[in-house]
């Protein structure tokens, strides 16, 4: 299953930080913590810094391109930990680097697969 999820930043204010736009959910709900939103600030940059991105991931490589990769490490009620690899990762010396995502993500792809991969970034 592949999907494109659309990430935005508020930048000043109590609600500053990263967010996924996934209907259904509050902001709090999609707000991304623990490293995942270290990863959206370092894609923001590369990609033009506007405080938007958006990422295609599925749970299968299919299509082929993977840009990252991250492999589920840990799981519990709350959500999952993933360690990132790939081409875009090394090339900025985060491979390995953990990052959390919680349980919005099955709404996204069912569940927190076993491997998450990246296809595009924009």
């Amino acid at each position: 299953m592949t999907k494109t999820i659309r990430f935005f930043k508020i930048a000043a204010g109590p609600d500053r930080g990263w967010y996924a736009d996934v209907p259904g959910h509050t902001l709090a709900e999609n707000q991304m913590v623990s490293g995942s939103d270290v990863f959206l600030e370092v894609v923001d940059y590369m990609t033009g810094g506007d405080g938007e991105v958006r990422l295609t991931v599925s749970d299968d490589n299919a299509p082929g391109k993977c840009l990252v990769k991250l492999r589920r490490t840990s799981h519990d009620g709350d959500g999952a930990s993933y360690s990132l690899s790939g081409p875009l990762p090394k090339r900025f010396g985060a491979t390995g680097t953990e990052v959390w995502i919680c349980n919005v993500t099955h709404d996204v792809l069912g569940e927190h697969p076993e491997t998450i991969y990246v296809h595009e970034i924009g």
